[in-house]
C-alpha cells in the first residue's frame, strides 16, 4: 500500500515537472513549434546584430541615355592630323629625265605625278613668210637687195616655209629683235621673228608635305642641275 502511494506521487511530480518545462517557467523552455518561433522573431528586443566583415565600396555607374555607362573608361588616343598637301615642279626636262623623275615618284607613298610639255626655243629666226611661189620670192629678194639687205636667201625646202626669205638665225631673242629693228630702219615691214627648237617637259609632283620634302631632297642630291619650281597643291 505504501509502495503504491510512492509510485503515484512520483508520477504526479513527473507530470508537474513536465508541465513546468513545457511552459518555460524555468527560463530555458523549448520552443513550442512554429507559433513559438514566429513569436520570438517578432520580439525585436531579443535580437542582436553581430558586426560582419567589412565589404569594399561598390562603384555605381551613372545612367545615360543609352543605359548604364561604365564606371570608368580609358581615354582614347586622338588620331594624328594628316600632313598638309604640297607640290613641287621640275621644268626644262628632256624626255629621258622626265621619265626618270616620274619613275622615282610613283614608288614613293602618296605622291601623284603629272607632266606637261612646253616649248623652250633654242633659236629665233628672222624671215619674211612664204610668198607662195618661187617667182614671187625672187621678186621680193630683188626688192630687199635694193633696200640694202644683203644677208638673205630663199627657202626651197618643202613645208609651210617653202618660198620664204630667210634674213638671219639667232641663239637669243634679243639678237633677233635687234636685226628686226635694223630692217625696219631700212624700210622692211614684212619681216618677223619665229621661235624654233625642240619641246621640253615639266613634271609636277603632289602629295603629303613630309613625304614630298624627303623625296625632293633625295632627288636633288641624286640628279644634279634640276630646275625646281613652285606649283599649287
Amino acid at each position: 500500500m505504501n509502495s503504491l502511494r510512492a509510485t503515484v506521487l512520483v508520477l504526479g511530480l513527473a507530470n508537474v515537472l513536465a508541465l513546468v518545462v513545457w511552459k518555460g517557467w524555468l527560463g530555458n523552455g523549448l520552443p513550442k513549434g512554429e507559433p513559438e518561433r514566429l513569436e520570438n522573431q517578432l520580439n525585436a528586443e531579443r535580437m542582436h546584430l553581430m558586426p560582419g566583415p567589412a565589404q569594399p565600396p561598390v562603384a555605381v555607374a551613372a545612367p545615360t541615355d543609352k543605359g548604364v555607362a561604365p564606371a570608368s573608361a580609358p581615354a582614347s588616343a586622338q588620331p594624328e592630323a594628316p600632313a598638309p598637301l604640297a607640290c613641287v615642279a621640275f621644268g626644262g626636262l628632256n624626255a629621258e629625265r622626265a621619265r626618270d623623275i616620274e619613275a622615282r615618284a610613283v614608288k614613293a607613298d602618296g605622291l601623284k605625278v603629272s607632266e606637261s610639255r612646253g616649248d623652250n626655243p633654242s633659236s629665233w629666226w628672222v624671215h619674211i613668210p612664204s610668198l607662195g611661189s618661187r617667182d614671187a620670192a625672187e621678186r621680193k629678194l630683188t626688192e630687199l637687195q635694193k633696200l640694202g639687205v644683203t644677208d638673205l636667201f630663199i627657202v626651197n625646202d618643202g613645208g609651210p616655209n617653202q618660198h620664204a626669205i630667210s634674213l638671219g638665225l639667232y641663239k637669243t631673242e634679243q639678237g633677233a629683235a635687234r636685226l628686226l629693228d635694223l630692217l625696219k630702219g631700212k624700210g622692211v615691214r614684212s619681216a618677223q621673228i619665229q621661235a624654233r627648237g625642240g619641246s621640253l617637259m615639266r613634271v609636277e609632283i603632289r602629295g603629303p608635305s613630309d613625304v614630298l620634302t624627303d623625296f625632293t631632297s633625295t632627288l636633288t642630291e641624286q640628279m644634279q642641275g634640276l630646275s625646281r619650281l613652285e606649283c599649287a597643291p
